[in-house]
């Protein structure tokens, strides 16, 4: 049987070569500076939209962290938070980069070892698309129980030229699978099955969205 995509992305993170070059090659380019910019550009509006929602984000769980890529933007925002990965040579890299009020342990996504509405708010960014639909309804129902009210998610949607490109190579038989990506309406259903609902969508590019297939969800209980 083939590996899932969860288990490959595990098994490469928990590389020490991958992990103590992963910064360099995703973030520290030029090209990666421009997406890191729009992505944190993306979390701080979610994160404008729960405070006008009456309930501002002051504590977080960042899960996973990788290698506390975060931690200068809770920093900034005056948000105390914490980091949890599954993977020792991520959270080795995190401890060296990461302030020392930025705590991070090892922790499995599906088993959070926080007490019930432990923290305002859960991240889970670069994360989700690695996983299957049981696998993410495991990770968000889980979430949802650590979190007060909020979650701060990445994902990947179907209105832009990517999805395109493959509907029609997948329609003339050049590419067997089309990779999952959300619609707004199976997004909903799926946050919904978890206990959460959607309060807002934030694309990473505001203007051409058709380039890019990232989205930045903010979510909350159900019963918030």
């Amino acid at each position: 049987m083939s590996a899932s995509s969860s288990e490959r992305a595990r098994a490469r993170y928990q590389n020490a070569a991958v992990a103590e070059g992963y910064d360099s090659w995703r973030y520290e380019t030029a090209r990666g500076k421009r997406r890191n910019r729009r992505d944190l550009a993306a979390i701080g509006r979610a994160l404008d939209e729960a405070g006008r929602r009456g309930a501002p984000v002051r504590s977080a769980l960042d899960l996973p962290c990788g290698t506390a890529r975060l931690a200068p933007f809770f920093a900034e925002r005056g948000i105390h938070a914490w980091g949890a990965d599954v993977s020792l040579e991520m959270l080795r890299v995190a401890r060296r980069k990461s302030p020392a009020d930025f705590p991070v342990f090892q922790g499995n996504a599906e088993a959070i070892p926080f007490a019930d509405r432990s923290c305002d708010a859960v991240f889970a960014i670069r994360f989700l698309f690695h996983l299957d639909r049981e696998s993410r309804l495991r990770v968000l129902t889980e979430a949802r129980r650590v979190s007060r009210r909020w979650l701060v998610l990445d994902v990947r949607h179907r209105y832009n030229a990517k999805w395109v490109g493959w509907r029609i190579r997948h329609v003339l038989r050049l590419l067997p699978n089309v990779q999952h990506r959300f619609s707004r309406a199976g997004l909903e259903e799926e946050l919904s099955a978890a206990g959460l609902r959607l309060c807002g969508i934030y694309p990473s590019r505001r203007s051409f969205g058709w380039a890019s297939d990232k989205w930045t969800v903010l979510a909350e209980r159900s019963d918030a």
